[in-house]
């Protein structure tokens, strides 16, 4: 019996849940019925079309356009830096500056004392002497000489008279004219040996003025106004002249009223440094302090290796704030005045491919372009390339006239001959 009551009531909760499962299934099935129904045509749910986006325009204007340059991580450097070697060797006499010291071109930083040169300096200014007496015993010698000629001229004469009218044989006669011309001769040979007195006196000369001339290497003088930077010799060291490898100087003088700064500028901005240009110098340890220069010159040649532009900026440094040696960045303020430029926000990139839209009958038209320096808030446009949508090829590159009328905002998401509208207050 109750094993009866137990089936009954069993087979009464599966009629139950099947109940149960057959009604959701039926409101599935009522609800998918009414999502697929469509909405009508003026419903207020219908996804809306795409809208024509509204614009800015604006037309090339002739501006300054701006580019900075900056490099990081560079030295001052002097202006020059000579380092002074002996030319002779000597022992120092006596120096006369220091470290730190200003100095002007030919002042004399030290003295060498060689006392064998002294001496030859002496021998060979008697050599001199030596040859000047001589030369003075070779014009007295002419001057004898001469005399003897015109006596043996005068007599010869004479018994040239007195044998033409038979009073002396022709021997005698010929004997007196040999007397003659033997004195002609020791006339010439006087004034032979006056020439090379005076030869002997030049040579004599030469070798005075080669060891004077060496004399002067025992004063080591200033090359230039500047500052003593290095100080290598005391009193009574013995110098030399250097050898290939140079060895330590003497002195070491560096002219810093002007002062240089030698970067390297990457190979991208390399094109748009021009001799002239400003650069503005900030040194690590003069906190705020900005110094402003030129470039002077570059190297002209891109550095096969790491493909970089050397650059020299020289700065005027009257006042000697500016230490060769301090840690600098470098700015080149890249610079082309009154060019046609757009705002940077007109002009898209994409891969190789640089181009910008303009604005014809209510269309975005895609125009390549080129371009040049760009700076933070404009591009320098160089030239255009138009064609109308009949021609087949692209035609040849223009220049802006200012007149083209170029979409400023939103470039970048625009397509060529998308329909555009321009904004209310830019029209």
């Amino acid at each position: 019996m109750q094993f009866t009551r137990w089936q009954s009531a069993l087979c009464g909760g599966r009629r139950w849940r099947l109940f149960l499962l057959a009604a959701s299934g039926g409101l599935a099935l009522l609800g998918m019925a009414c999502g697929c129904n469509p909405q009508p045509a003026g419903s207020p749910d219908q996804a809306a079309g795409p809208e024509t986006p509204d614009v800015k325009i604006v037309r090339p204007q002739k501006k300054d356009v701006r580019r900075p340059i900056e490099r990081p991580g560079y030295n001052i450097e002097a202006y020059e830096r000579t380092p002074l070697y002996a030319k002779i060797p000597g022992f120092i006499q006596k120096w006369n500056v220091d470290i730190g010291d200003r100095v002007h071109k030919g002042d004399v930083l030290a003295e060498l004392y060689i006392p064998e040169m002294e001496v030859e300096l002496k021998q060979k200014e008697s050599s001199v002497r030596q040859a000047s007496f001589e030369i003075k015993q070779a014009e007295a010698a002419v001057l004898r000489w001469q005399a003897e000629l015109k006596h043996a001229e005068s007599q010869y004469q004479r018994l040239a008279r007195a044998g033409r009218d038979g009073v002396l044989d022709k021997e005698q006669v010929d004997e007196t004219r040999f007397g003659f011309e033997a004195a002609q001769a020791a006339v010439a040979k006087a004034q032979a040996d006056v020439d090379v007195a005076k030869a002997r006196l030049e040579v004599a000369q030469a070798d005075r003025d080669h060891v004077q001339t060496l004399l002067q290497y025992t004063k080591v003088r200033a090359p230039f106004d500047g500052v003593v930077t290095r100080r290598n010799v005391n009193t009574g060291d013995f110098v030399q002249p250097a050898s290939a490898g140079k060895g330590e100087s003497l002195f070491v003088v560096d002219r810093v009223d002007l002062v240089r700064v030698f970067i390297n500028v990457q190979e991208l901005e390399a094109v748009w440094v021009r001799d002239g240009e400003t650069a503005l110098i900030r040194p690590q340890s003069l906190h705020g302090q900005q110094f402003k220069g030129k470039v002077t010159r570059t190297s002209g040649a891109l550095h096969p290796q790491n493909r970089t532009l050397r650059t020299e900026i020289d700065l005027p440094n009257a006042d000697g704030k500016l230490l060769p040696g301090m840690y600098v960045t470098a700015t080149i303020i890249a610079e082309h005045k009154n060019v046609w430029a757009l705002p940077v926000a007109a002009i898209v990139i994409q891969g190789e491919q640089t181009f910008c839209y303009r604005v014809e009958n209510g269309k975005a038209v895609r125009t390549p372009i080129q371009v040049g320096l760009r700076g933070d808030e404009f591009v320098e446009m160089l030239k255009k390339q138009t064609s109308s949508p009949q021609a087949a090829v692209a035609s040849a590159w223009e220049d802006f006239t200012g007149e083209e009328v170029i979409v400023a905002s939103n470039a970048a998401s625009l397509t060529d001959g998308q329909t555009v509208r321009i904004s209310a207050g830019n029209k």
